[in-house]
């Protein structure tokens, strides 16, 4: 017994192990397959109109490349303003600093006239602004932007090929599960990819309207830089508890650094807060339901889990990640208990129509 629990530690140790050493190529090939996910409804639209696989697919891949480059080219000009602006809203900083500085000297004085004369020793509180340079001058770098760029063009091309040879790596699976055991593996490998194909396309539904929900408010607000602070609010839906934080901040330093408006930053607060009502109450209920029921501790833990492991991608990547293992291991009598862990059972999708269609593709393509 206790062998085999030394055993299973070590297992997991080296899993652990290996998904940190092997980061970058597992971050892309989970990017790649959550999109070829997302994209195979689309692609069987284009077959049913007669469109050979190979082209759908290239077709489905151009369009979104071109989304992709539509948002680039509109968010490097905005960074390029912002860029030009950066003095502008130095000196905006170091007028914010002074008054702060004048705030704390304020209340150091007052601190001082209530305490007795041998204690009003304190010290006085400054504030750097050199920070923000060294911030700017860092997330600048020529090196980690060429990387990113070469990253993010291999993942396109990897859900090319998923979606291109799905149903040769369907057969492949349902192989491997027929030898492994584990129930039927034609209705274990459909069930699991309906379920993770309306999830996953749930979710990028959610992100886009998101994203044009909130960019098309900054245009109105008149706030700066909408083209890059609205899709940061879209995908930033996927990233648990911290993610609400992260996409309002910006958008609030902007609205208050470069508008002379003082109700400015007060009216993106609200907006922003209306649009995660929404999100949350409204779009990811309706739109995601609950096809993937996950516990609020499990997705707490496994954005910490993964975020540690993978950074910000694993972040991103930590709720989808952590839904495909549950939705896998409970479909498995062995590790059933341990999903439930996870959270409630995944209810089976109703029997399709075409199983095999669903699981690798039309067979005429």
């Amino acid at each position: 017994m206790f062998r085999s629990r030394a055993l299973v530690v070590l297992a997991t140790a080296a899993v652990v192990g290996l998904l940190w050493a092997g980061k970058v190529l597992f971050v892309m090939f989970f990017f790649a397959l959550f999109l070829s996910f997302a994209l195979q409804p689309f692609v069987t639209l284009l077959e049913r109109i007669r469109f050979p696989r190979t082209l759908a697919v290239l077709t489905v891949i151009v369009f979104l490349s071109a989304l992709v480059v539509f948002f680039v080219v509109n968010a490097m000009s905005q960074i390029e303003a912002f860029t030009r602006d950066l003095p502008a809203y130095e000196a905006r900083i170091r007028v914010l600093t002074a008054k702060a500085q004048g705030v704390f000297t304020q209340l150091e004085e007052r601190t001082r006239s209530l305490l007795p004369e041998g204690d009003r020793s304190t010290r006085s509180v400054r504030l750097e602004s050199d920070a923000f340079d060294s911030l700017s001058k860092v997330a600048l770098q020529v090196k980690t932007i060429v990387s990113l760029l070469l990253y993010t063009a291999a993942v396109p091309m990897l859900s090319f090929f998923m979606l291109k040879d799905r149903e040769k790596y369907g057969g492949a699976i349902a192989k491997i599960l027929r030898i492994k055991g584990g129930r039927a593996a034609q209705d274990f490998a459909v069930g699991v990819a309906r379920v993770l194909s309306g999830y996953v396309l749930g979710e990028l539904f959610v992100v886009l309207i998101t994203a044009c929900i909130t960019t098309a408010g900054l245009l109105v607000l008149r706030v700066p830089y909408g083209y890059v602070l609205g899709p940061l609010a879209g995908v930033c839906v996927l990233v648990p508890y911290v993610g609400v934080i992260i996409s309002t901040m910006p958008a609030f330093l902007i609205s208050l650094l470069a508008s002379n408006d003082a109700t400015l930053p007060v009216k993106v607060l609200i907006f922003y807060a209306v649009v995660q009502f929404l999100e949350g109450n409204i779009l990811t209920p309706f739109i995601v339901g609950g096809r993937v029921r996950l516990h609020p501790l499990a997705v707490l833990f496994a954005f910490l889990f993964w975020g540690i492991l993978w950074g910000v991608p694993g972040a991103i990547l930590a709720v989808p990640l952590t839904a495909t293992i549950k939705v896998v291991s409970e479909r498995f009598d062995r590790f059933a208990p341990w999903a439930a862990l996870l959270g409630e059972r995944t209810p089976d999708p109703a029997p399709p129509e075409e199983p095999e269609a669903l699981l690798a593709g039309h067979r005429g393509a």
